[in-house]
């Protein structure tokens, strides 16, 4: 059986999870980058161990992507970027999270809502890494047929962004009379 349960913030208790959030961020002081992905990294490890809620699991295991989008060499996140996944994942390098973890059933809960909260924040660059993963993917098998040995970059990735959007903007101006194929009522 599958039930949902739906959790809806207001404005109210957002702001409250966004100073909690910041402040468990404050409280690592000068923790470095790598220990904070490898805390990450750690927080899954344990939810698998403990069998934590499949609810919980699912929303943790995206920051194995949180991780690697910042780790991937081939996507050369820039440093501004670099810097704002690794804030946003900072609570999770926090051992003082708001439910102690080994509290059976909801020991996980706050960490599966910040993760939510997260990826509302980051969904567009995660979306982009995606993209950039099966777009990499693709190309390095058709590299590969042809003996190109080259590495998929995120360039390479952004200079196919491009063209679609280019092509995209072409079709956009295809209304225009001097664009359009055939006649219109407007003729």
């Amino acid at each position: 059986m599958d039930s949902n349960l739906v959790i809806e913030f207001d404005e109210h208790d957002l702001k409250q999870l966004k100073e909690v959030f910041h402040a468990a961020r404050m409280n690592l002081g000068e923790v470095q980058q790598g220990d904070i992905l490898k805390a990450c990294r750690e927080l899954l490890r344990r939810a698998e161990s403990a069998n934590a809620p499949n609810f919980a699991l699912k929303r943790l295991r995206r920051l194995d992507d949180l991780v690697a989008m910042v780790e991937d060499e081939d996507w050369d996140l820039p440093p501004e970027d670099v810097t704002r996944v690794v804030n946003a994942l900072a609570y999770f390098a926090n051992a003082d999270d708001l439910i102690p973890d080994d509290v059976p059933g909801l020991g996980y809960l706050d960490d599966a809502v910040m993760v939510d909260l997260v990826l509302r924040e980051l969904a567009q660059e995660l979306k982009a890494f995606d993209d950039f993963r099966s777009f990499r993917e693709a190309e390095h098998a058709k590299r590969a047929a042809s003996g190109d040995e080259r590495p998929v970059t995120r360039l390479d990735w952004l200079q196919i962004q491009r063209k679609k959007a280019q092509e995209a903007a072409r079709q956009s101006k295809s209304w225009l009379p001097w664009k359009r194929k055939g006649s219109s009522f407007l003729d």
